[in-house]
């Protein structure tokens, strides 16, 4: 059998690990982990698949991993995703969210399949297609488009640029920095913390098993199939974390006073980093090129807490 080399860049983080437990039980591929810092990661998951650590920002360092693999498919979910965090390290999130050396030493056969962010609209309007202008607000979008820009100049026909909206699931298998919103939500309102959750920002957030089926069949032979360029990747529904943090505390039994709805400019300070207020998505182009449906958010709680 002719396996499929795939590499995943940021395999340590919330979606990276739930990808790598999936894929590894397909025996027709041949899974490469690039991660960042995470002491824990190889010990949880070097059964799964080859393990190599990875400073993005060292642009040698990328293109010898990338030499040493000769993959088929490059899925590079590695991200700084903090906007806050962009802002003020705007170098160093640069390279890691807009890695051009990933794209210059891509065997010349290989796809490469990004996770890119809702975050490149501008959140005046929502219900945005990928025909709608990307207008970011924020540098952590800024990167984020640019290299969808880099992908469609370079390999117009082998890439494809997933806007991701805020994804959502289960804990994950292994140990991890930061799990999904509904793992905070739930830690709050279980220990009976009044919270504040905004409800004046709007998003299409999206189950982390939808991403993991649809990157799935991007590698299998989405690609190939002809899915390339922009594609939006958000779920069915137009909701605040408000509207989130109630269905966690509806499907959990927390007491629903413990939701707090704010408004941003209410909370945070003055000049602190913008963010779109309304960046939900209609991603029914990628759902009718795949036939992957999305799943609401009652079914990604009840889903996420067995």
């Amino acid at each position: 059998m002719v396996l499929t080399k795939v590499l995943i860049t940021g395999a340590s983080g919330y979606l990276g690990q739930q990808l790598l437990t999936s894929l590894a039980s397909d025996s027709s591929l041949k899974l490469h982990a690039a991660y960042g810092q995470l002491p824990s990661f190889v010990e949880d998951f070097g059964a799964k698949a080859e393990c190599s650590s990875l400073d993005l920002q060292d642009e040698a360092a990328v293109r010898a991993l990338v030499a040493s693999i000769q993959p088929d498919a490059v899925i590079h979910l590695a991200a700084v995703s903090s906007p806050a965090v962009c802002e003020k390290e705007p170098v160093s999130s640069r390279a890691i969210n807009c890695p051009v050396a990933l794209i210059e030493a891509l065997p010349a056969h290989a796809t490469l399949i990004f996770l890119s962010t809702d975050q490149v609209y501008d959140g005046l309007k929502g219900a945005y297609t990928e025909s709608d202008a990307a207008k970011p607000v924020n540098l952590y979008g800024q990167a984020k488009l640019d290299f969808e820009a880099a992908l469609q100049a370079a390999l117009p026909s082998r890439s494809v640029s997933l806007r991701s909206s805020l994804i959502l699931g289960p804990p994950t298998p292994g140990r991890c920095r930061k799990q999904s919103f509904l793992q905070f939500c739930d830690e709050k309102l279980g220990a009976r913390e009044k919270t504040n959750f905004f409800g004046d920002e709007a998003r299409s957030v999206v189950f982390v098993a939808d991403i993991v089926h649809l990157l799935s069949w991007l590698v299998k032979g989405g690609v190939a199939a002809g899915c390339v360029g922009v594609h939006n990747m958000g779920g069915p529904q137009r909701l605040t974390r408000v509207d989130v943090a109630m269905a966690v505390a509806a499907h959990r039994g927390h007491d629903t006073a413990l939701v707090a709805a704010v408004n941003r400019a209410d909370v945070v300070p003055a000049g602190a980093v913008a963010s779109p207020p309304d960046i939900s998505m209609d991603s029914s182009k990628l759902a009718l090129a795949s036939g992957i449906a999305a799943t609401t958010l009652a079914d990604m709680v009840s889903q996420s807490f067995l």
